[in-house]
């Protein structure tokens, strides 16, 4: 396994498998998460460059339970506020002596970080529109925990799919695996990197997209690129792409609803959000068992 995290093509097939089976011995039978007291030594500290809720705590939460020291750094009371670059104030947290860096960033700088500090650890908590490893584990986790394995299966993803980290990756991550089809559904504005590719087929029509999908992606719509990019009409895309519990019913019957959070109820309905085939909650529980595993396989390697 490569000593930093910057992409899913930093794993084999193997590591992914190997990172799932091994993230479930995080979760005890009753569905808590163990603590086990592994890393007193290490110091991980979480710098995130961007807004963040389930990405930044589920760090913080992983890394605490595995009894690591974690540093919440806050962009806003940093020097990065004075002008200083971000390349400066990893090498001071470097010189401080942590051990690992979860990053998020606007742009892409993790990968010359990594190579112009190589003593410290990188994990990538998302990369621009580029990459979020991290997430694409977690979403295949759950499917694996709903389906038992990814191979055969149909899965679609519905959304703003060209400023979608969370598709690049999982579409990274999915490649590894023996799947059915692969479906990218939107509005083409949103899709254009997707409309012509060798690694899935895009349908524009949400109905015949979702016939007989196992797995449903929805991904968060941006209100702010409706007015400033996109001059569309909020109610006409959501009748048009709005996955609600008639446009489910193409979809298999035990198809699984995802969505990587948070959730504005433009991509999907509340009924949909909370019907038996949501999976959205458990996505979250399962980011916390799935950064414990990576944390414990980046911090022993």
């Amino acid at each position: 396994m490569a000593k930093n995290l910057l992409t899913i093509n930093d794993l084999t097939k193997k590591d992914i498998l190997d990172l799932i089976a091994f993230s479930n011995n995080f979760i005890d039978e009753d569905g808590n998460f163990r603590k086990e007291d592994l890393f007193p030594d290490k110091i991980v500290a979480n710098v995130f460059c961007e807004p963040s809720t389930r990405t930044k705590m589920s760090f913080a939460v992983a890394a605490g339970n595995l009894g690591c020291n974690v540093l919440d750094f806050d962009v806003d009371t940093s020097s990065i506020q004075k002008g200083e670059s971000i390349f400066e104030t990893i090498d001071a947290l470097n010189l401080m002596g942590v051990d690992l860096c979860v990053l998020r960033h606007p742009e892409s700088v993790i990968r010359d970080l990594a190579e112009h500090l190589p003593k410290m650890v990188f994990i990538n908590a998302g990369e621009g529109s580029i990459s979020h490893p991290t997430q694409a584990l977690l979403d295949m986790k759950t499917i694996i925990d709903h389906k038992s394995d990814l191979d055969g299966l149909k899965i679609v993803i519905v959304g703003d799919l060209d400023h979608s980290r969370v598709t690049s990756s999982f579409v990274e991550g999915v490649s590894n695996f023996d799947i059915d089809s692969l479906v990218f559904c939107g509005h083409p504005e949103m899709c254009q990197k997707y409309q012509n590719t060798d690694f899935g087929i895009y349908e524009p029509d949400i109905d015949k997209a979702l016939k007989d999908a196992d797995v449903v992606m929805t991904l968060r719509i941006q209100y702010e690129r409706f007015e400033k990019d996109l001059n569309l009409d909020l109610d006409s895309y959501k009748s048009a792409y709005q996955l609600s519990t008639e446009k489910l019913g193409y979809a298999k019957g035990d198809a699984i609803i995802m969505h990587p959070g948070p959730v504005n109820y433009v991509e999907i309905t509340e009924s949909v959000y909370d019907s038996e085939n949501s999976v959205i909650r458990q996505q979250i529980a399962n980011g916390v068992a799935v950064r414990m595993a990576v944390l414990s396989r980046f911090l022993s390697s």
